[in-house]
């Protein structure tokens, strides 16, 4: 691993302390790197199951900590991250503090790509480069799918180069393809923008996936046509359920980032808790104190 300091000069302590931050973060982060054997064992999942979703850690480690902490007391099978889990892109060194935080969370951990984890290249570093190599998922790791027990997940890439805030070309392609070839009694998706945000309620209405309302569109009618469950997002630094044409939309971006609106429009930290079991899914959103400020 190379590390280059642009500016500054440190002392061998410093520069030997940042190594050895760095490579526990990717080692963290990479786990074994058999993630085809974490994936197969969830498939094989029979029985009741729980997994957590957060969003939106970026600077709150207090919080964040606190979360990771109480998400692992639910027992989940894994947990997923809607999105912008860095403040800035590409430094792996806000990636080894997000992983070193990240310890409590010893089960299967997916991430979805947010605006503030891998925009574009920059002067110093290729943030989708480093965000791959940070990450153990399946596919190209930028959107992906796995199964587990009797469920579809699907992971989506809103931030997609070139387009952005808008899911479409090869991805939109392989959505389909995922979508139509399952079985699977329930199909939860993941992606960092929701495709529906309530003005006024919020820093990001009109430019999320609704910036191309079209295009979200014809993401949501295709949700419709292929029964999903539960869509979840992130971005908007809040708690938020609507449904939609007998799809639930959640936004969960209340991991640790500043939030955006007062308590009573969904401005608290908290994650979900999902239970699948049989025909039957059931959630809670619990804040960070523990109580349970929904059910659905």
């Amino acid at each position: 691993m190379l590390i280059l300091v642009f500016g500054f000069r440190y002392k061998r302590p410093a520069v030997t302390l940042l190594l050895l931050l760095s490579l526990a973060a990717s080692a963290f982060a990479a786990g074994d790197g058999q993630i085809a054997r974490k994936l197969a064992a969830l498939e094989k999942i029979e029985d009741k199951f729980v997994f957590v979703v957060l969003g939106d850690s970026r600077t709150g480690d207090d919080v964040y900590r606190r979360i990771a902490a109480m998400a692992m007391e639910r027992k989940p099978r894994f947990v997923v991250h809607t999105g912008d889990m860095l403040e800035k892109p590409g430094r792996t060194k806000m990636w080894a503090n997000f992983w070193r935080m990240s310890r409590r969370i010893t089960v299967p951990y997916f991430l979805a790509r947010g605006n503030h984890d891998a925009k574009t290249k920059t002067l110093f570093s290729d943030t989708e480069k480093t965000y791959k190599e940070q990450v153990d998922h399946p596919g190209n790791e930028l959107y992906y799918s796995f199964i587990a027990g009797n469920s579809l997940f699907v992971v989506l890439d809103s931030f997609e180069e070139g387009s952005g805030k808008r899911i479409s070309g090869e991805q939109y392609a392989w959505l389909e393809k995922v979508l139509a070839d399952s079985e699977k009694r329930h199909t939860f998706v993941f992606l960092h923008h929701p495709l529906y945000t309530e003005p006024g309620k919020g820093g990001h209405a009109g430019d999320c996936l609704d910036k191309y309302p079209e295009d979200r569109d014809r993401l949501q009618a295709l949700f419709v046509k292929h029964r999903v469950t539960a869509v979840f997002s992130g971005h908007e630094h809040l708690y938020q359920r609507m449904t939609v044409d007998d799809v639930t939309h959640i936004i969960t971006g209340g991991g640790g980032a500043p939030l955006y609106v007062g308590e009573k429009d969904g401005g608290f930290h908290h994650f979900v808790v999902v239970t699948v079991e049989g025909d039957t899914v059931s959630a809670e959103v619990v804040d960070i104190g523990g109580r349970v400020r929904d059910r659905f």
